[in-house]
């Protein structure tokens, strides 16, 4: 049976309503410094790190926990796209006068395209079809589609924000490091799920083989290793 997203939007709309009540606050405050580094902190973690974990979830969680891998993905995503939301809403009361370097324009273009796909990415928890829907693969392909779209285009505006603000180089450097971890995550689960995959095939294979032998599980030598 399919899960009850009723919440799940309405969570993130509570979120983002949060989000922006803040941004209003300190734009009354009128710190321009306060803005920025909010709209730096918020796009960072919420496009550049908590999306992408939600993907590395649900990639490599779904072989091990079903379903704990998809409410675990839905939560990473709803507060990844409340969290970049209210980056992208915080950046809209920024002058291009802030800037020290890099476009603004470029990163401002790419933060709309962003927000728009991220906002159709959202849309798939009220359009997921169950497994056994004949448009299940259409829309496999459709939210993959944008997944890899949002990784991409959210690392790349991420970085041309560091060439915009020129923050100090440790902040930077950390950035990479992290996504240098989360690539030897998936790497390395990447692994660890094609070796658990194969030999749950192959000692299914030799169970199913087994079974048409006198009713018993008789194995082939080296049939499984």
């Amino acid at each position: 049976m399919a899960p009850s997203f009723c919440r799940c939007p309405s969570l993130s709309i509570v979120l983002i309503c949060i989000s922006l009540l803040w941004t209003s606050a300190a734009a009354e405050g009128g710190s321009s410094e306060l803005h920025l580094n909010a709209h730096a902190i918020l796009n960072t973690v919420g496009w550049g790190i908590l999306l992408p974990c939600g993907v590395i979830v649900a990639r490599y969680m779904k072989p091990f926990a079903d379903p704990a891998w998809f409410y675990a993905h839905i939560t990473f995503q709803i507060f990844g796209y409340a969290m970049g939301v209210a980056g992208w809403v915080t950046g809209l009361n920024l002058n291009d006068e802030d800037a020290t370097g890099g476009d603004p324009g470029k990163h401002g273009a790419i933060g709309g395209v962003l927000f728009g796909i991220c906002t159709l990415q959202m849309l798939a928890l009220f359009l997921r079809p169950k497994k056994e829907h004949k448009i299940r693969k259409v829309w496999n392909l459709y939210h993959y589609a944008l997944a890899a779209s949002i990784l991409i285009l959210g690392i790349i505006n991420i970085f041309e924000g560091f060439e915009i603000m020129s923050p100090p180089a440790k902040w930077r450097r950390t950035y990479i490091g992290i996504l240098v971890a989360l690539g030897g995550i998936a790497i390395m689960l990447e692994i660890v799920t094609w070796i658990y995959v194969c030999r749950k095939k192959r000692y299914s294979q030799a169970a199913l083989h087994g079974a048409t032998v006198g009713g018993t599980y008789h194995f082939e030598k080296g049939a499984v290793g």
